[in-house]
């Protein structure tokens, strides 16, 4: 008797021990931390840091609630934040990387990959490497770093979105530029006080347009003569136009010196605009020289860019914007007038 239960003891051992095996081969034996890259509550992530292997960096953060700032600087673009937060919500391990690739994928990790650090509420909670895409470019090989030693895991994973299908390393970029929000203008028509156009080869085209109230608008031309008869509907729908202005691009396709002559020539329009607290916005702008060969309706070699022109910023970013974005801000003052039939807000008047 007595042998026979230390017989069903030892069986008894030997069924769990067998079991705990089982259960490990199962999962794996890797922690369950050091494969969770996701972040469920994105809405608590205050800052982003992201660096390559190049020595190029970004620093995304924000208040609770605030915008997010690029390297303390800039606003980040609204669009760019999203995809990198949902991305940071969503991404899930997909598989492991094979033993017999591991060693391969790791040096590529190691040789080029983006290192991502997240904090919520000012704290450290995830940090990981993004790699580069797998071979069918449904995959993205990442590795987590453990947070009490700050040494990356043993183990490489291939990861992905659920339901998307692509690669996710072109979500963590780290070009300052390519994260900076492309606003000009972004204005409630209510919160404009004054809009003024110059033109410095042509003054006598200049003009300021005034809101003093409700209803109430003044056109004052540059050479001090006050319009009369002055169209509210056509100023309101000109108002309007100011709520979201991007610019287009800060890679001009110049070297730096063609920008350099660019800062130092006359500006063809300078565009103010001025809120409801006086404070001011006025931004530069520049004819460019075209991309790529073109000719007008007449068949002559556009010596400028028909499409698009430079524009400074803060009085030190030059960047690309379009006409047709931009024209309609720079009509000429005849637009504010009533029954005058003249041309439509679209084109800026110094256009040549």
């Amino acid at each position: 008797m007595k042998k026979n239960r230390i017989a069903i003891i030892v069986l008894i051992v030997l069924a769990a021990v067998s079991g705990w095996f089982m259960l490990n081969n199962k999962k794996g034996t890797i922690k369950e931390t050091l494969r969770d890259f996701a972040v469920a509550d994105t809405a608590s992530i205050t800052k982003i840091f992201l660096a390559d292997k190049e020595g190029k960096s970004v620093t995304l953060e924000r208040e609770i609630g605030g915008p997010w700032k690029v390297n303390g600087k800039y606003n980040a673009r609204p669009d760019a934040i999203q995809v990198l937060m949902e991305t940071i919500k969503r991404v899930d391990v997909k598989e492991p990387v094979g033993k017999a690739a591991q060693d391969n994928v790791v040096k590529r990790l190691a040789a080029k990959a983006v290192r991502c650090e997240i904090f919520q509420n000012g704290q450290l909670t995830k940090a990981y490497y993004v790699g580069t895409e797998t071979q069918d470019q449904t995959g993205t090989y990442m590795i987590l770093i453990d947070l009490e030693t700050m040494k990356t895991s043993a183990k490489p994973f291939v990861t992905y979105i659920p339901g998307f299908e692509g690669y996710l390393t072109t979500r963590y970029f780290t070009n300052e530029r390519d994260w900076r929000d492309r606003t000009v203008f972004q204005y409630v028509p209510t919160d404009i006080k004054s809009v003024k156009l110059e033109v410095p080869d042509k003054p006598e085209m200049g003009y300021e347009l005034i809101i003093n109230g409700n209803n109430d608008y003044e056109v004052k031309m540059q050479t001090g003569k006050v319009l009369n008869g002055i169209d509210s509907m056509a100023v309101k729908q000109y108002l309007s136009y100011f709520q979201q202005i991007n610019f287009e691009s800060m890679d001009l396709a110049m070297t730096q010196k063609e920008i350099d002559s660019t800062l130092l020539s006359k500006p063809i329009n300078i565009l103010t605009v001025t809120n409801q607290k006086g404070e001011v916005n006025s931004v530069k702008f520049f004819l460019r020289k075209p991309s790529k060969e073109s000719y007008d309706v007449d068949g002559k070699l556009n010596v400028f860019d028909p499409e698009r022109m430079n524009a400074l910023l803060d009085g030190k970013d030059l960047v690309m914007v379009q006409y047709y974005v931009f024209g309609k801000l720079m009509p000429p003052a005849e637009y504010f007038l009533k029954n005058t039939g003249g041309p439509q807000a679209g084109k800026p008047v110094s256009k040549k």
